[in-house]
């Protein structure tokens, strides 16, 4: 029976620790969080507050950022944190707002990054009528608002997918051809890839 008991509050324990969280950022405020589950899962972010909010992972002890784009005011996105780094959420507009975060299984398709592997800021941009849903492994999966704009930190070497149905096909990969701040019309790069295929 005590043995019954003691799985019994595990296993609430373990429900509790991977269910959805309510994150409150005040208005021009950032908050930075910290789990154990970035060791073993992914960080689902879901933000249907109506404003832009900057997402960014940085190291814990140094506070340099590894990564970091800005989500759209009704965006969905997966994040991959690694053990010793915080999740960085930003709060730009002029009222307080409230989001949600889950933890969802880590697909591993790539090897992780290390931290001192030269990185490349991008802007993703989106210049069609469509949300666009990309896969990059091992750091997130945005689905990018009509329009819109998305700051990302990439390592050498880094693939990005284009998700159509449950197929992915490979957009682009990050070489020495692209330079610090380059902008990447996402929406063109799929039109070439389809007009190939």
């Amino acid at each position: 029976m005590k043995k019954l008991i003691i799985l019994l509050i595990l296993a609430t324990t373990s429900l509790q620790v991977l269910a959805k969280e309510k994150v409150s950022i005040k208005a021009l405020k950032a908050v930075e969080l910290s789990y154990s589950q970035f060791a073993n899962y992914d960080v689902e972010i879901n933000n249907k507050s109506g404003k832009a909010i900057d997402v960014s992972v940085v190291d814990a002890q140094t506070k340099q950022k590894t990564q970091g784009f800005g989500l759209g005011p009704m965006g969905k996105v997966v994040v991959s944190i690694k053990e010793g780094q915080l999740l960085k959420l930003k709060n730009n507009s002029m009222k307080d707002i409230s989001l949600t975060i889950d933890f969802v299984k880590r697909e591993e398709t790539e090897p992780r990054t290390k931290s001192n592997e030269a990185m490349i800021n991008l802007t993703l941009h989106k210049s069609s009528m469509k949300s666009i849903p990309l896969i990059i492994p091992n750091v997130m999966n945005p689905n990018l608002s009509p329009f819109s704009n998305s700051g990302v930190l990439l390592k050498m070497g880094q693939n990005i997918y284009y998700k159509k149905g449950g197929n992915k096909k490979l957009l682009l990969t990050i070489d020495e051809s692209f330079k610090q701040g380059d902008k990447v019309d996402v929406a063109q790069l799929i039109k070439n890839l389809e007009k190939d295929s």
